[in-house]
């Protein structure tokens, strides 16, 4: 009888996430968060808070890979746990914990007769903001000499705003459970914006000396070196400022006295996202921005004017109520077309169907549909707790959802690295609901939810969408990459909220205009609110009506004519801050893009793909390099290297 051959003994797959791991990313994104709001407003340099894909998320995960994850062994999935977790944390030191805090420390500290806030911010509830008194004026003021910050009065009302942040991010994370497979699989969406990461991933075999395999070709130099020799060329100026600067930032055009000035700013890593976004977006996104400057042109001309006042929104109120109404469109034809899949996940949540499987998500559909539902329950029941009327309540929450899928969307298929709002929930609500039947109690809960929904620039949910997209490129047990993106919110956020008071106490929060005078507008708008109730605006209705008609019109012909060369992404987000401001550089990659194509076919575009994703990393590595040299040399007085509009 013969004997069996010797079997090799079984290679045990390495997990996707790993102790080493965990504690690397959380470190990195502990740092990443509290560098946004230090590297901003104390060191006054390249700001790691301003979009979604920072740098601080970026330049990390280039070093490791390159010369750590060789000697190391990291695997695909650590280094995909590295990159997610300060990717999500850098969404939080200003634009989110920054306005929170701003908005909760004025009202007691900057309250006078001349604004008249004390007379209209009554009954404003105890737990919601800082009591006035001394440790608030230490605040805005600065520590006295050897006393200690009192961490006492903060834990009340932070406590009760970290657990609606929490339910916040939870629905923003189990929304993007839920959406994935109908997004990544069965919309096939592009995420340009996670090409960076992909190539810097990329496991491709090469005979080259660089572990990212794109390096190893001279056409990446090639587009590295074109960034790169701009900032480095600029970095003299720092030490002589005599020295000429390539200027980012082109002259101003304007059709007429009555139209908005067209900015001409051309910025290369724009030019890099922007090759890897379909064309049909690419050129919505600069031409709907010309006839959008046309259209206020002409309503300026014609004096059509409203007075109601949308804060932390688009402006002119009909442009941005217009783009309101494309993304409720795109919401409401995104959920329909997902309509079998959704039903799927509900079945799978609620009746566990065996038919359907989830085991490639990061949790369970049970698990996201119940805590999605909790989540969003916990947050009704928060903003009802601080005088929020029903009626409205409804309203907001769904300007929150509609608003925050919709960004998220064109975040992803659009590849705009930064993009606000067309409305905030609140003017959104005020806008179909008016003002002049809202009690005061649903006025000051309305100023109170912009700590959670403000200056909306940077946000979590399109962090957790670009995270479980790259986490669908991984192999093996995707349960256990929740942790990662669960640690961060936590860990971040915790950081950034004990940095932020730290900052205050320790400089001054006077003293930094953004984080102080900044909370001044949520407070000033209540009083005019109050003392000029409204009816809903109609024109902004007209113009919401007509933004969600041009959109569905768009959407129609692309269906009815394959090949049509306007995508309807492009209408909702081209007239939007900052993306208006970068029409130049979307044209030139709608150029450039547009001609690769037509003269290489798909075998040139692919041939092409390192020369712009060279010239991302080149960016990337010299703001990276412009950081380090302001900390060590300018301290307190550095520069910015532009990544969108600042």
């Amino acid at each position: 009888m013969a004997l069996p051959a010797n079997q090799p003994d079984p290679v045990t797959p390495q997990p996707l996430v790993t102790f080493r791991a965990l504690v690397i990313g959380t470190t990195i994104a502990i740092l990443a968060t509290i560098g946004g709001a230090w590297g901003r407003f104390i060191v006054e340099t390249t700001r790691l808070d301003q979009n979604h894909m920072s740098m601080a998320a970026v330049f990390p995960l280039l070093l490791i890979t390159l010369f750590f994850a060789g000697p190391f062994r990291f695997s695909r999935g650590e280094l995909a746990t590295i990159f997610c977790m300060p990717l999500v944390t850098t969404t939080m030191p200003t634009y989110f914990v920054g306005r929170l805090i701003a908005n909760i420390t004025v009202p007691y500290y900057m309250a006078s007769p001349e604004n008249q806030w004390g007379t209209y911010y009554e009954p404003l509830p105890s737990y919601s903001v800082i009591p006035g008194g001394q440790a608030l004026t230490w605040y805005f003021e600065g520590l006295p000499q050897g006393l200690s910050i009192p961490w006492d009065v903060w834990i009340v009302p932070m406590f009760w705003w970290f657990t609606a942040v929490a339910a916040f991010y939870g629905c923003c994370l189990f929304a993007m459970v839920m959406l994935r497979k109908q997004w990544v699989l069965n919309e096939r969406i592009d995420y340009p914006l996670m090409q960076l990461p992909l190539a810097i991933l990329d496991e491709e075999q090469s005979d080259g000396f660089f572990r990212m395999s794109m390096m190893n070709q001279p056409i990446f130099w090639l587009g590295f070196g074109l960034p790169a020799a701009i900032i480095a060329w600029n970095i003299v100026s720092y030490f002589e400022p005599t020295f000429p600067k390539i200027p980012y930032r082109g002259v101003d055009v304007s059709f007429g006295p009555h139209f908005q000035p067209m900015r001409t700013y051309l910025y290369p890593i724009i030019i890099g996202f922007g090759y890897f976004i379909r064309v049909d977006i690419l050129v919505g996104l600069w031409l709907f921005n010309v006839l959008t400057n046309i259209e206020v042109g002409l309503l300026n001309t014609f004096g059509f004017k409203t007075e109601f006042v949308a804060t932390h929104s688009t402006g002119p109120l009909p442009i941005g109520s217009q783009s309101m109404g494309a993304y409720v469109a795109i919401v409401a034809v995104g959920l329909w077309m997902a309509r079998f899949h959704l039903r799927d996940v509900f079945r799978k949540a609620v009746f566990r169907d065996p038919s359907v499987d989830d085991s490639e998500e990061i949790v369970s559909y049970r698990v996201a549909v119940y805590g999605f539902a909790i989540c969003g329950l916990y947050m009704a029941a928060w903003h009802w707790a601080t005088g929020m009327e029903w009626d409205f309540l409804l309203v907001y929450l769904l300007g929150v959802f509609i608003l925050y899928i919709a960004m998220t969307r064109v975040i992803a298929e659009a590849g705009v690295i930064s993009l606000r709002t067309p409305l905030n929930p609140q003017p959104f609500a005020m806008v179909i609901k008016g003002t002049a039947g809202l009690s005061r109690e649903t006025l000051v809960s309305t100023s109170l939810s912009y700590c959670l929904h403000s200056d909306i620039k940077t946000t979590i949910m399109p962090a957790c969408a670009h995270s479980v997209m790259l986490f669908d490129t991984l192999e093996g047990n995707r349960r256990a990459m929740i942790w990662p993106i669960v640690i961060a919110m936590g860990a971040g956020l915790i950081a950034t909220i004990a940095y932020t008071i730290y900052m205050g106490y320790t400089y001054g929060m006077a003293n930094i205009p953004f984080m102080s005078v900044g909370g001044e507008h949520v407070w000033n708008d209540l009083v005019k609110k109050s003392t000029t109730p409204r009816s809903p605006p109609w024109k902004a209705i007209l113009f919401m009506g007509i933004g969600a008609a041009v959109t569905l019109a768009l959407m129609a012909t692309r269906y009815r004519f394959p090949g049509w060369p306007l995508h309807p992404i492009g209408f909702a987000a081209g007239p939007i801050y900052p993306v208006r401001d970068l029409a130049v550089s979307f044209f030139v990659a709608w150029l450039a893009k547009g001609s690769i194509l037509k003269l290489g076919g798909i075998q040139g575009f692919r041939s092409a793909r390192p020369f712009f994703v060279g010239m991302i990393v080149g960016h990337f590595v010299g703001a990276s390099i412009s950081f380090i040299i302001d900390v060590i040399w300018f301290y307190g007085d550095g520069h910015n290297v532009p990544f969108s509009d600042w």
